[in-house]
């Protein structure tokens, strides 16, 4: 096809249809609909998805990742016991091999909402680091950050379900940051 474009979805169950209760459902799905008809998917998102687990090697002209929380949930006690430095290490990484191997892509990632349980005040601050992070790693790789943590804050009840999963709503909030990002980045 004349014009044909790919989207390169990469991540964790932000970007799925798994928890919203409808097919075609997640943050992904609903983004890949307003792309329109010279656009194909080539999505790489699951449930329970950390950072090694992301493939490295794919092509897209656009590409979203949403990765993170797995890993900080994970590794909670290493990461409040001796810091984030090795999440930022392995963050930057990831990014650097994504964008290495699509360095004219359109690269939008997301930050980490806070969930819908009970946060200590140093878990908040730890999570709160490490979006830092991810902002900071974007930054060195000219990827855009959309702010799904901002966006959710004072809308967990409808936004997540289970605790930790983006309902309908969140997961259309999620798309809704991926285009904005990538209409801004058109102009």
């Amino acid at each position: 096809m004349h014009g044909a474009k790919t989207y390169l979805a990469l991540g964790d169950s932000m970007s799925i249809d798994d928890y919203t209760g409808v097919q075609g459902g997640g943050a992904v799905s609903q983004f890949f609909r307003t792309l329109g008809k010279n656009w194909s998917l080539d999505d790489h998102t699951f449930d329970g998805c950390q950072m090694a687990g992301v493939p490295r090697n794919g092509c897209g002209d656009l590409i979203t990742l949403t990765i993170g929380g797995n890993d900080l949930l994970l590794n909670r006690e290493k990461f409040l016991r001796e810091g984030l430095d090795d999440f930022q290490r392995e963050h930057a990484a990831l990014l650097s091999d994504i964008r290495r191997a699509n360095p004219a892509a359109t690269f939008i990632v997301g930050d980490i909402y806070e969930p819908d349980i009970p946060l200590s005040d140093v878990e908040r601050h730890g999570l709160a680091a490490a979006n830092a992070a991810i902002r900071e790693n974007c930054a060195q790789v000219q990827a855009i950050v959309v702010p799904i943590h901002d966006t959710f804050r004072g809308r967990s009840s409808i936004y997540l379900c289970l605790g930790i999963e983006p309902t309908l709503q969140g997961a259309a909030a999620i798309a809704k940051l991926f285009e904005t990002a990538h209409r801004k980045q058109r102009r």
